[in-house]
């Protein structure tokens, strides 16, 4: 039998701080791997390529965000120019008329789980830099535009797979 060690049973060794950094890690780590997930369906699916190397990127992006607060600044003006070319793409491909429902195909609902994944991110970075410490503008913006893109690709997907963007109308607003 091998010796155990004591870090056999730590899974992360930020566990137990006060500060929210760790929070913000977990989330960040969780939202890689749903669009991880994501990745794997399209790729399973035989979505198109672009979508396949994208989803690639947002991926290991998020991990470059997840260090980004307690490391060093792992995402640049150069990554949000890249982020903006992305969305911007997709949104000239996709109708956007309205809120929409988070249905439609598998991937498309996968990648709505990543986008709310995506505003829990950036509702914590509100929190730490109210409380605790300065974030990098560039990680609002960048996390920010993440979401609305997020959003624009589920709407292009369920146009690729030919379901009903559904237009929610709210009874609150």
């Amino acid at each position: 039998m091998k010796k155990h060690s004591k870090y056999d049973e730590i899974c992360y060794p930020f566990m137990d701080e006060e500060q929210m950094f760790c929070d913000y890690e977990i989330l960040t780590d969780g939202l890689s791997s749903y669009l991880g997930l994501a990745l794997s369906i399209a790729k399973e699916r035989n979505y198109p390529k672009d979508i396949q190397v994208n989803l690639n990127w947002l991926m290991e992006m998020a991990l470059h965000l997840n260090g980004s607060l307690r490391g060093n600044l792992a995402v640049d003006d150069e990554d949000l120019e890249k982020l903006y070319e992305i969305y911007y793409f997709y949104k000239d491909q996709a109708e956007v008329k309205a809120f929409t429902l988070p249905t439609g195909s598998y991937l498309s609902s996968q990648i709505n789980i990543s986008r709310y994944k995506t505003k829990e991110v950036v509702r914590l970075l509100n929190k730490i830099d109210r409380q605790q410490e300065k974030v990098p503008a560039l990680l609002f913006s960048f996390t920010n535009l993440l979401a609305n893109l997020l959003f624009i690709l589920s709407l292009h997907i369920n146009d690729l797979d030919q379901e009903e963007n559904r237009i929610f109308k709210s009874k609150s607003y």
